[in-house]
């Protein structure tokens, strides 16, 4: 079981992301942005809504807590329902500090290059690069890729934090 601590470390981290988010797309003057509602948020993965300049709104969830070159990928959540690769947001964005902002990704696109390349094995975490992880105690499904990987996907773009 996970503690509370862990949970209340995991929640800020989120948040700080989530804060981060919005703020790159402000700064970066293209688009507006609002946050979802706490059932867009728990049940269609989608925490934040990003309205860009044609005026079309998409919804975005934002991963934090990421390290350089390690990207969590989850196939059912802990509850063992579908997981966020499955939600409908529109991107999912990655904060990545290392790499100066947000890997930014279209969800369908992700979605299906994990089906692709991910293979169907169940294995211990230090071996889920593209195969199947199960966490102790917990329903969910993930798999661990790489910055590599996300780049390599059609349509993968990156939102800085700052205008070079």
């Amino acid at each position: 079981m996970v503690s509370k601590e862990r949970r209340r470390y995991s929640a800020q981290r989120g948040k700080i992301s989530h804060q981060r988010f919005v703020a790159a797309c402000e700064f970066n003057k293209k688009y507006k942005t609002r946050n979802s509602s706490r059932q867009e948020d728990m049940k269609d993965h989608v925490d934040v809504w990003v309205e860009r300049r044609d005026g079309k709104e998409y919804g975005v969830d934002v991963k934090g807590g990421t390290t350089y070159d390690t990207v969590w990928v989850e196939f059912k959540n802990v509850r063992g329902d579908k997981g966020w690769l499955y939600g409908k947001a529109s991107y999912i964005a990655f904060d990545m500090p290392e790499e100066g902002g947000f890997l930014v990704v279209p969800r369908e696109e992700l979605r299906k290059y994990a089906e692709k390349h991910v293979t169907k094995e169940f294995v211990d975490k230090k071996n889920a690069y593209k195969k199947l992880y199960q966490r102790k105690e917990r329903k969910d499904v993930i798999t661990k890729l790489n910055v590599a990987d996300i780049k390599s996907i059609k349509n993968f773009s990156l939102l800085r934090y700052y205008r070079e």
